[in-house]
């Protein structure tokens, strides 16, 4: 879709009647079945036009609260990070304010979208006047996903889009009808890993419980408990025992100083890295380089 009269095409076949000009001020992601739409330097004039409506499916991500609608009669005000759903043909419009909206418009074609609703038990013609839903997890990774892959058009792109575009729709149904992810033993695991190959990749940085529950998708509180139950103890614990093993391999090559060693393993002083070295293995840095140049260390 590299032509911009095919482009206008698309659009048109997901929003309905549209000029370009009325896009100026909003970067457009377009596919088939699913589109994006961002308003970048001013008001989407397309989107303030008075009561229009779409044929496809709409729905709004809205990143603040300055954004509100008039659906039929009825005025609402956008709610920061959740998700407002609208079904097709149903006049609206945004209420245009001289405050800057920041949100992304997602259009979704009225077949493609039904066709994943129907792999659902649920009751039939639903209808979104303005429903507002929770951002489930991994959406944002995936409307980032598919925004690059729009952009950029490489090989393999509209296999990538088609793909995305399902995920998108079916973590919004599942959104919609409160479906939640019950997590495994194994999912834990991974995320657990996940955490645990973070650490070893960033030994000389300052990592909390707060950074690693980041990397596992958790809460700190969950994390903390989830990792004790996987590897038998605490997730500082776990990595003072990292980096201190990583000191005792560095100490083994013997190139470098304490203080060296000390920032390389995430220390934040040379004593500090004796104390804990010591508190572990009861020998002192220098000690323990004694014992390897005299082939004398079974006890540690």
């Amino acid at each position: 879709m590299n032509d911009s009269l095919s482009k206008l095409e698309t659009i048109e076949k997901l929003m309905g009647s549209v000029q370009k000009e009325q896009l100026r001020h909003v970067d457009c992601f377009i596919s088939n079945k699913l589109s994006m739409f961002m308003p970048v330097s001013g008001p989407c004039n397309y989107a303030i036009a008075s009561l229009h409506t779409h044929p496809s499916y709409l729905f709004v991500l809205t990143f603040n609260d300055q954004v509100s609608f008039k659906i039929n009669t009825r005025e609402i005000i956008a709610k920061p990070n959740k998700i407002m759903a609208l079904s097709p043909n149903i006049p609206h419009n945004e209420i245009f304010t001289d405050r800057f909206p920041r949100y992304i418009a997602i259009f979704i074609d009225k077949e493609f979208f039904e066709d994943q609703l129907n792999q659902y038990a649920i009751v039939p013609n639903i209808f979104l006047q303005g429903d507002f839903f929770p951002v489930p997890p991994g959406f944002l990774y995936a409307v980032k996903e598919f925004l690059l892959e729009v952009n950029n058009d490489i090989p393999g792109a509209q296999s990538v889009i088609l793909a995305t575009s399902l995920k998108i729709c079916h973590l919004l149904i599942r959104s919609m009808l409160n479906l939640e992810y019950k997590k495994d033993k194994i999912i834990y695991r991974l995320e657990i890993d996940r955490s645990i190959e973070y650490m070893h990749s960033n030994l000389d940085q300052k990592i909390t419980v707060k950074s690693l529950a980041k990397t596992a998708n958790m809460s700190p509180s969950n994390y903390s408990r989830t990792f004790k139950k996987e590897t038998g103890q605490s997730c500082i614990s776990y990595l003072n025992q990292i980096r201190l093993e990583h000191v005792k391999r560095l100490l083994l090559e013997g190139d470098k100083t304490i203080t060296e060693i000390a920032l390389e393993c995430g220390f934040s002083s040379p004593a500090y890295l004796s104390s804990s070295f010591y508190n572990r293995y009861k020998l002192s840095p220098t000690e323990y380089q004694s014992f390897l140049n005299n082939d004398d260390f079974s006890k540690v």
